[in-house]
């Protein structure tokens, strides 16, 4: 490959161990019964850092939403999920979009720091599987932050070492000697570290333009935006769709915290409008890693319930997708999604149609949402999802202190908090009754009857993930 893709250092060792590999894996995913589709679409995934249901204007949630005219086009050309679970902070649900395995697994509980426990290079990512197999013809790239690795393992260059072919974008959160910032902040380019003075959420679109420009077809683009994460700040002034207050905002982050979403948005558009022809065949995954923070939350919404909290405000998530493989777009679905789905939709939208190709004996926690897409009549493939944060992060992630753990089905929610092993605190909420969980209905007599049922059985699913 010329240019662009091929500044990446070792891709021609990192493909002959990928070949060799392969036919062991090759096999093993031969055990398992797995095929291909052919002629498969490009894939766009766009991650947002730190954007609940709350702050999508389309999702008619939040009182105040930004504009996202783009976004909310992609609902109305695709397929908008209302009940998507992330994380209540962003290093566990991006491990598990990429592994497919739930945190207490791969050891991430939250956000990775420069010395500790990162997600390690013996997992297997969705990027790794695809290098397995070059008959499938992808060329990955993942543009933004990773947030993955820290100087004890693959400091500049994670995604390289974890299956991509091309990464341009933030270690972690945008930052400089000058601290955290979006004018001024360091910038990776395949291992190497730099400068960069673009704001980031324009030098995030250029970089990946300048991946799929590059990048034969077809391709996968993992696009994972550091906005609008803090610091909360004044976006460039031809970005600005609203007058912004004088002053510091981190005094007032409310309407700044917005400008950067609504500068999101409109870079989202500035990238689907630059692709070009491609466009037509290419599926765009939209979602989150958490959800909106603590300090820009706006009632009904509760600043107590958001980010790096187990309750709703923290964990419910956008996911919108369309592109070719939807059918009867501008729907929405309301069955059960979680941040490992990720793992097996994207396989499975690059034509891995069995999406069990983990290595013997390795936990799975991932199903795949494309028949949500392709099937407007498919019935509900879940019925929980899980959600944790624990620390110190590590590889027994079940053991570790600080331990919060949440899971739903449908209607109802259980949340466990405490030093594992007990003794524990519980909470369990009727998300239909009291959406914004200000009822705790755990202690006897204080629910319905018809709640009992249903407290038993995640009370023994919950057992069943963390024992």
């Amino acid at each position: 490959m010329e240019g662009f893709l091929r500044l990446s250092p070792g891709f021609a060792l990192r493909s002959t161990l990928s070949h060799l590999s392969g036919l062991l894996f090759g096999a093993l995913l031969a055990v398992h019964g797995a095929s291909f589709a052919s002629g498969q679409d490009n894939l766009l995934i766009i991650v947002a850092d730190d954007v609940g249901v709350d702050m999508i204007g389309v999702y008619g949630e939040g009182p105040d939403p930004p504009q996202t005219p783009t976004i909310d086009q992609l609902a109305s050309e695709g397929v908008l999920f209302r009940n998507v679970w992330a994380n209540p902070t962003c290093s566990p649900t991006r491990a598990e979009m990429h592994t497919g395995r739930y945190g207490h697994y791969t050891g991430v509980g939250l956000v990775v720091s420069n010395l500790g426990w990162s997600l390690q290079q013996d997992e297997t990512t969705f990027a790794e599987v695809l290098a397995r197999y070059p008959e499938l013809g992808y060329t990955t790239g993942l543009i933004g932050k990773w947030h993955l690795s820290n100087w004890n393992n693959g400091y500049l260059d994670g995604p390289l070492l974890q299956g991509f072919d091309h990464f341009t974008g933030a270690r972690e959160n945008v930052r400089s000697d000058l601290g955290y910032r979006f004018d001024k902040w360091l910038r990776v380019e395949n291992g190497v570290e730099s400068q960069c003075t673009t704001y980031a959420t324009v030098q995030q679109v250029d970089d990946a333009l300048a991946f799929i420009a590059t990048a034969p077809e077809p391709w996968v683009c993992m696009l994972n935006f550091n906005a609008p994460h803090e610091p909360f700040h004044r976006p460039p002034a031809n970005m600005l769709q609203r007058i912004l207050p004088d002053g510091n905002p981190r005094l007032n982050p409310p309407p700044f915290y917005k400008a950067a979403v609504e500068a999101l948005d409109m870079e989202v558009g500035r990238l689907l409008t630059s692709i070009g022809p491609a466009m037509a065949s290419t599926n765009i995954v939209f979602t989150a890693d958490n959800g909106t923070p603590q300090l820009a939350s706006e009632a009904p919404f509760l600043p107590s319930h958001a980010k790096l909290t187990p309750y709703e405000g923290g964990l419910n998530v956008p996911l919108i997708v369309t592109g070719p493989i939807v059918a009867q777009p501008g729907r929405e679905v309301t069955a059960l999604v979680g941040a490992t789905d990720m793992y097996s939709s994207a396989l499975e939208l690059c034509g891995v149609t069995d999406a069990s190709v983990l290595e013997p004996g390795v936990n799975h926690d991932s199903y795949s949402f494309v028949p949500y897409l392709k099937y407007p009549t498919q019935s509900a493939l879940r019925d929980h999802v899980y959600a944790e944060m624990f620390s110190p992060n590590g590889p027994a992630g079940l053991m570790a202190n600080n331990d919060v753990r949440a899971i739903r089905n449908e209607r109802y929610k259980l949340i466990r908090r405490g030093i594992t092993g007990g003794p524990y605190q519980w909470e369990f909420y009727d998300l239909i009754a009291d959406p914004f969980e200000t009822h705790n209905i755990f202690r006897k007599g204080t629910h319905a009857p018809a709640a009992l049922p249903h407290l038993h059985i995640l009370l023994n699913k919950l057992a069943l993930l963390t024992n």
